[in-house]
């Protein structure tokens, strides 16, 4: 198994003062070319689902099928990760808007710099695991230019373009001549095994078809172009109550399908109602279980497919 060649390195980045420094660790395994990056829990709030996925996918790789090289990090924010919010309560920056980071700069400006320099810079392939964590489930994969093929490889439900930011580690690899792609699938219930183990099934898919791996012999997954996107928020607080759940994310449904209420916390009256808003909706995000929200809290995020 891959896994139990990995050689682990641990990087300091300061925290607090009483803290002081908290390691970041990145593994490697193989010297060839090309080489890939995964990288999982850049956002603490998402939890170890991604970590979990990278995980499955070191365990049912065997070291004889590796033709580049490795580099893994499967927990990018460890503060964050702790303490199962987006970003550490050190400074509240997001990680994935920092790069390339900053070795004088603030804790998270400071992680981005360790991680643009000791796992990024030099590779040829990215892939980024996100998901939708303990609040949401979704099931798509960003692409980017020059990496549409590398999205295919993963198999996900759909497929979005992402937007093109610098700041992001992908966006930081892109710059930087590496292929990438943003994984979003998965998230906290009863599928979550199941969304760990497509998503390794794609992580493995994809580095055999890229020359990383020998071919994985993994049959295709075609997935499904996502294009406009709606996102619904609570107008005000209330009680959200899903219409659909956990088992419609990645369904595609008609026009006006409902997908859940906001109500009143104490009459349980209803305040608004969301629908599908394009002919052919694609599931992409959802909020699949009773929750009490705020004000211009996430609800769904959903796509137009042909």
């Amino acid at each position: 198994m891959l896994v139990e060649h990995i050689v682990w390195e641990s990087h300091p980045v300061p925290s607090t003062a009483a803290v002081g420094n908290i390691g970041v660790r990145i593994g490697r395994v193989g010297s060839g070319s090309p080489v890939a990056l995964l990288v999982a829990s850049q956002h603490g709030d998402e939890g170890p689902w991604g970590t979990r996925a990278i995980r499955k996918f070191l365990e049912s790789t065997d070291i004889s099928e590796l033709k580049g090289s490795l580099r893994i990090v499967p927990v990018a924010n460890p503060m964050a990760l702790e303490e199962g919010e987006r970003e550490s309560h050190i400074d509240k920056e997001d990680v994935n808007s920092c790069f390339p980071g900053d070795p004088n700069g603030r804790h998270t400006e400071r992680l981005a710099y360790v991680l643009a320099k000791h796992a990024v810079d030099g590779v040829d392939y990215v892939i980024d695991v996100h998901g939708g964590g303990s609040w949401c489930i979704n099931c798509f994969v960003y692409r980017f230019p020059g990496s549409h093929e590398l999205a295919d490889w993963i198999g996900g439900p759909f497929v979005r373009d992402g937007s093109d930011r610098t700041n992001s580690l992908t966006g930081h690899a892109r710059a930087q001549g590496a292929k990438a792609v943003w994984i979003e699938m998965g998230g906290a219930g009863a599928n979550e095994e199941k969304w760990a183990q497509r998503i390794a099934d794609g992580i493995r898919r994809a580095l055999g078809k890229a020359g990383v791996l020998t071919d994985s012999g993994l049959p295709e997954v075609q997935s499904v172009f996502a294009g406009p996107s709606k996102a619904f928020r609570a107008s005000m607080p209330g009680l959200y109550a899903p219409v659909m759940g956990e088992d419609d994310v990645a369904r595609v449904v008609p026009e006006g399908t409902e997908i859940g209420r906001l109500l009143d916390p104490v009459t349980n009256d209803v305040i608004e109602t969301y629908t599908a808003p394009f002919p052919k909706t694609a599931l992409t995000l959802l909020r699949p279980t009773l929750a009490v929200v705020e004000g211009g809290e996430m609800i769904a995020a959903l796509s137009g497919v042909d």
